[in-house]
């Protein structure tokens, strides 16, 4: 019996061999045609938010060039496009993608702990607006760069944006490649020095009571010097202790943050009764914050992405 099966064993093994041996074989077939790029594989970057305030602000990105030997890489270009989130000034002023930077030869790439070819390339809000022909006016918060790489191999292909497949293009994967890098714009000003107006009412006509039901601190700034300012409606339940406005349902209070102040926090201790408003514009006539009745307690955070680029 043993003999047998040996001997059935000794044929399938002959039959496989023989098939393996077969010019025309399926996986041929399934790869013929199959073309495999070059890969940019971002291993580090910086910058994923760019300050409208600060025009050297910067994003950078480090890649390997892998995918196909080494020996094949010819160049690397960039572009930069720019994509308008802001709908309040009912006009979109997307723009690119275009040229930015200088191309990349064999010569500027290192190598990598893997290996690899490796470099380097970065690039400054400045130099985004000026290769988009935009200024810092244009753009505001929410709004978006991104930085497209495309390389080109000895042989003429190139890859780049919108030309890889999803296995290469998800995020997340070793061999991911996306080749692209986008940043956010923010707003980190400085405040815009002069008079802030605040304008402040109460729905119940009594003054405000913010931290009990019979009064309490009202909305303080604290500028970078250690100055406090200290704006709210009097109460008439208890005794006032800041120089606050003696108005009962509406009044307007004026703050003046001198020139050459870096930061200005505005903090609101609460609404007991849930019976507060306020409005605050900067010296630019801008309206930076509004709180209606239930505003939470703490900072309150002001868009200064509409401020002027001092």
């Amino acid at each position: 019996m043993k003999k047998v099966i040996y001997k059935y064993l000794s044929v399938l093994v002959i039959f496989g061999l023989t098939g393996c041996s077969s010019d025309d074989k399926t996986i041929d077939k399934v790869f013929d045609g199959v073309e495999t790029g070059a890969f940019l594989r971002i291993t580090s970057s910086s910058g994923a938010s760019l300050n409208k305030a600060d025009t050297s602000s910067s994003a950078s990105v480090t890649f390997e060039f892998d995918g196909q030997k080494p020996e094949t890489l010819s160049t690397v270009n960039f572009t930069i496009a720019f994509t308008d989130n802001d709908s309040e000034d009912g006009a979109n002023e997307s723009a690119g993608p275009v040229a930015i930077g200088t191309t990349l030869t064999p010569a500027d790439f290192g190598t990598s702990s893997f290996g690899l070819p490796v470099a380097t390339f970065s690039y400054t809000l400045a130099e985004a607006l000026s290769a988009l022909g935009l200024t810092a006016d244009q753009i505001n918060g929410g709004d978006r760069f991104t930085l497209g790489m495309t390389v080109t191999l000895t042989d003429g292909r190139s890859f780049g944006p919108g030309t890889a497949n999803g296995n290469v293009a998800a995020l997340g994967g070793f061999y991911s490649s996306p080749y692209s890098f986008s940043s956010l714009v923010v707003c980190e000003f400085a405040p815009t020095p002069g008079d802030w107006i605040v304008e402040m009412e109460d729905t119940y006509g009594d003054g405000w009571q913010t931290t009990t039901g019979n009064g309490g601190p009202g909305i303080t700034i604290t500028l970078n010097d250690g100055t406090v300012f200290e704006v709210g409606l009097c109460t008439p339940y208890e005794a006032n202790n800041y120089d606050c406005v003696d108005e009962l349902s509406a009044g307007t209070a004026i703050v003046t943050i001198p020139a050459g102040t870096t930061s200005a926090v505005w903090n609101f201790p609460g609404d007991f009764w849930g019976e507060i408003l306020f409005k605050i514009t900067s010296p630019s006539g801008n309206v930076v914050a509004q709180g209606g009745p239930r505003f939470p307690a703490g900072t309150i955070p002001l868009n200064l992405c509409n401020e002027p680029v001092n």
